[in-house]
């Protein structure tokens, strides 16, 4: 298995092309730099350690996602409701514009190497994305499980599609708990800055059609309760997947205990 210092330069070096890939003099100079994700690049990486393939084409691979992912992220960076001063207009028009211009970076990659299945593979995936933000961006839910349901495939629906394609199922459960707490985690940091959370705006219009007389700290038990199971569903992987490499394993490690930590805290406050 590769070391802790390999591991680390690989990951450095694919952020840097990723970089080199998107930028764009114009984008820099108008809208802020998108931020690239190593978490997900590491899982990325991660997943092709099980695949005998070229390093080259595992690059292209793990690049083209992430560039997918870019695009997925930027559009999402628009907000729902457009300001209308000429500086926000512009700011929104630009990300949408750079999301499109990350999206044509990976087809384009893709298309140098005829890699048509992989583009059908993520394809698949983005349109998945995208139908659950519609669900989740409409905040007309009223069921929470379906709610999560949603986040879940909205941080993970890529990375599903590409160990199915692979058939390295192995990977499925770390996909789905690893990326959910990553999310729920930025959800909650949001919430407490700003009270800016699409998450936490759709959950409390559900808590509070339920309970009529609900207090706001309902909201944040409910959340906690969410962050506690999938806590507990990357330790039950742990115990019976311990194969992967150190670099992956300390950030899962990390994430999961600060959402124990956090779960843990509430409980007490609560008893």
């Amino acid at each position: 298995m590769i070391d802790l210092h390999d591991i680390k330069e690989i990951v450095a070096n694919l952020k840097e092309r990723i970089e080199v890939e998107t930028r764009h003099s114009y984008l820099q100079r108008y809208m802020e730099t998108p931020s690239i994700d190593e978490d997900k690049i590491l899982l990325l990486n991660s997943i092709c350690e099980d695949l005998l393939l070229p390093k080259e084409q595992l690059e292209n691979y793990i690049v083209t996602t992430m560039l997918v992912q870019q695009a997925l992220d930027t559009h999402e960076s628009v907000p729902n409701r457009l300001s209308y001063s000429d500086e926000r207009m512009r700011s929104q028009q630009l990300a949408v514009l750079a999301g499109d211009y990350f999206s044509g970076l990976y087809y384009k990659l893709l298309a140098q190497v005829s890699d048509i299945n992989f583009i059908r593979v993520l394809a698949e995936g983005i349109k998945e994305v995208n139908e659950a933000k519609i669900y989740l961006y409409q905040m007309d839910n009223e069921d929470i499980d379906k709610l999560f349901t949603c986040v879940t495939t909205v941080e993970s629906a890529i990375f599903q599609k590409i160990v199915k394609s692979f058939q390295i199922k192995k990977w499925e459960e770390l996909i789905l708990n690893f990326l959910l707490l990553k999310r729920l985690l930025h959800e909650r940091e949001q919430y407490l800055e700003n009270g800016n959370s699409i998450l936490f705006k759709t959950l409390k219009k559900i808590v509070f059609h339920q309970e009529k007389q609900v207090q706001e700290a309902e909201v944040m038990i409910v959340f906690n309760r969410q962050l506690s199971y999938v806590t507990k569903k990357l330790e039950q992987f742990l115990a019976t997947n311990p194969k992967m490499n150190s670099m992956l394993l300390n950030r899962v490690n990390e994430l999961r205990f600060e959402g124990a930590s956090i779960s843990m805290n509430k409980i007490v406050e609560e008893g």
